[in-house]
C-alpha cells in the first residue's frame, strides 16, 4: 500500500497519542506559572488526534461529508497553537532572564551599595536592559491575541469552504487568507524576538537555554510549515490542495516538520528542572 492521506492519519495518531499524557506530564511538573507553552502542546496533540481520527472515518465513510470536513478544519488550524507554544516557552526564557538580571544588583552586599549602584551608569543600564526584557514578554504575550484571532478565522473559513452552498466558498477563501496572513506576521514578530533574547541568553539558568536552543531549531520547520499553508491557500498548485492534498508534500512540508517541534518541545519539558 502506497502513502495514502489515510496512512498519514494512522502515523499522527501512533505518534501524538502517546505524546499527549507526556505533555500533561509537563505541564503538571512545572506547575500553572510556567506551564503556557507545554498548554498550547498538549491542545495541538489534541487537535492532530482528532484531525486523523476524522480523515481515517473520512476513508471508511465517504458518504458522511462531516468526517471530511473536520478533517479539513482541523488540519488548518495546526499552525495557531503550535505559534502560540513557542511564544509561550519564549515568554517563558524572557521572565527567567527578567528575573536574573536585577537580582544582580544585590551581589554587591548591601543595600547602600545597590542605591549607589543603581545612581550609577552601570545601574541604569541594568534596569534599562530589565524594563525592555519586561517588555518583550508583555509583547510576547499581546500577540497570543491576533494568533487567537487568526486562528477563528482558519477556523470560520474551513467551515465555509467545505461548505455545501457554493457562495460560501468565496467568503471561506477570504477568511483563511486573512488568518494564514497574521500567522506570517506573529512568525516574522516571534522569530525577530527570538533573535533578540538570544542577547541576554547568558544570564538565563542552563535548563533555560535547553528550551531556547530548542524554539530556536523549531523556528525553521515552522517556517516551512507555514509555507505549506501559504501555498495551500494563495496558489493553485494541484500538490497543496486543501481538499485532495500530494501525501508526500504533505508529509514533509507539514506532518514531519509539527513531529520534530512538539517532540523537541516535549522533551525539553521533560529535561529542564521545575
Amino acid at each position: 500500500m502506497g502513502l495514502t492521506e489515510e496512512v498519514i492519519a494512522i502515523v499522527e495518531l501512533c505518534i501524538y497519542i502517546p505524546i499527549f499524557p507526556l505533555a500533561l506530564i509537563v505541564i503538571f511538573r512545572h506547575g500553572w506559572k510556567k506551564q503556557l507553552g507545554w498548554i498550547y502542546l498538549a491542545i495541538f496533540c489534541l487537535v492532530r488526534i482528532a484531525g486523523a481520527g476524522f480523515k481515517i472515518a473520512s476513508v471508511k465513510y465517504p458518504d458522511n461529508s462531516t468526517d471530511l470536513e473536520w478533517s479539513a478544519i482541523l488540519q488548518s488550524v495546526g499552525l495557531s497553537p503550535l505559534l502560540m507554544a513557542t511564544m509561550g516557552l519564549l515568554k517563558r526564557i524572557t521572565d527567567e532572564v527578567s528575573e536574573t538580571i536585577p537580582s544582580d544588583q544585590n551581589s554587591y552586599g548591601n543595600t547602600a551599595m545597590a542605591g549607589f549602584v543603581s545612581q550609577s551608569r552601570v545601574g541604569n543600564i541594568i534596569t534599562k536592559r530589565a524594563t525592555a526584557i519586561s517588555r518583550r514578554s508583555r509583547i510576547i504575550q499581546i500577540a497570543q491575541l491576533p494568533t487567537m484571532i487568526a486562528l477563528i478565522l482558519c477556523v470560520v473559513g474551513g467551515t465555509d469552504e467545505s461548505s455545501s452552498d457554493i457562495s460560501e466558498h468565496s467568503t471561506g477563501q477570504t477568511y483563511t487568507k486573512v488568518g494564514i496572513a497574521i500567522f506570517i506576521v506573529i512568525y516574522v514578530l516571534l522569530f525577530g524576538l527570538t533573535v533578540i533574547t538570544g542577547a541576554d541568553l547568558g544570564n538565563a539558568p542552563r535548563g533555560e537555554k535547553r528550551i531556547y536552543f530548542a524554539v530556536v531549531a523549531a523556528l525553521p520547520l515552522i517556517a516551512v510549515r507555514l509555507l505549506y499553508s501559504i501555498l495551500a491557500d494563495f496558489t493553485s498548485i494541484s500538490n497543496f490542495s486543501i481538499a485532495d492534498p500530494d501525501p508526500w508534500v504533505q508529509l514533509f512540508m507539514a506532518v514531519v516538520e509539527e513531529c520534530i517541534v512538539v517532540l523537541m518541545y516535549t522533551l525539553a519539558g521533560l529535561t529542564v528542572a521545575a
